[in-house]
């Protein structure tokens, strides 16, 4: 009987000497080298589908649709962007424009009021120069005869306003008649 001895060899105990032993060990790394590159490939590869070529042209089809679509909606994105811009410049120079009437309106009214308080200051200093009573004598005028007739009349100052009576006489016509007057 043959002595053997055996020896330790990448954890496998291997006889020495033995062809079957190192076809094992060879095996057995190749098997071990495989598994370590080609395993994760193919666990990790993505399934195949087949599909027909009517499939794939619809397919075309509707993604070619799609990108039309996409372009449109880009397109209308784009115009939408450059509206809402001039649309913003418009409100901005509305708003200006708003401000400026404001300041103006606000120096109107202060000029009105100023105005106004100019108006009755010079009314209270005309007030004492303007007569309490009028008196008017008037003649009646014909192209042909001359005088015609008289008048006298008497207004008075309510406020800033006269009222008054004024009498006539017609010499043509031997009539008398009566007005009420009104001055503003």
């Amino acid at each position: 009987m043959r002595k053997q001895s055996a020896f330790f060899y990448g954890g496998v105990t291997c006889m020495k000497k033995s062809k079957v032993g190192y076809l094992i060990i060879t095996f057995l790394s190749v098997w071990v080298l495989a598994q370590f590159f080609f395993l994760p490939a193919i666990c990790s590869a993505e399934p195949v589908y087949m599909i027909t070529e009517t499939e794939l042209t619809t397919l075309e089809k509707n993604s070619n649709r799609q990108l039309a679509i996409s372009s449109q909606l880009a397109a209308e994105l784009q115009t939408a962007r450059e509206q809402l811009r001039v649309s913003e410049q418009e409100s901005t120079e509305a708003k200006k424009q708003i401000e400026q009437l404001q300041k103006q309106l606000t120096e109107l009214e202060a000029s009105s009021k100023n105005q106004e308080n100019l108006q009755k200051e010079i009314l209270k200093s005309l007030s004492p120069s303007a007569a309490g009573v009028l008196r008017e004598v008037g003649l009646k005028i014909d192209v042909d005869r001359y005088v015609i007739g008289a008048s006298y009349g008497v207004s008075r100052r309510i406020g800033e306003n006269y009222i008054g009576l004024r009498g006539e006489y017609d010499w043509k016509d031997d009539k008398a008649g009566m007005w009420l007057t009104y001055a503003y």
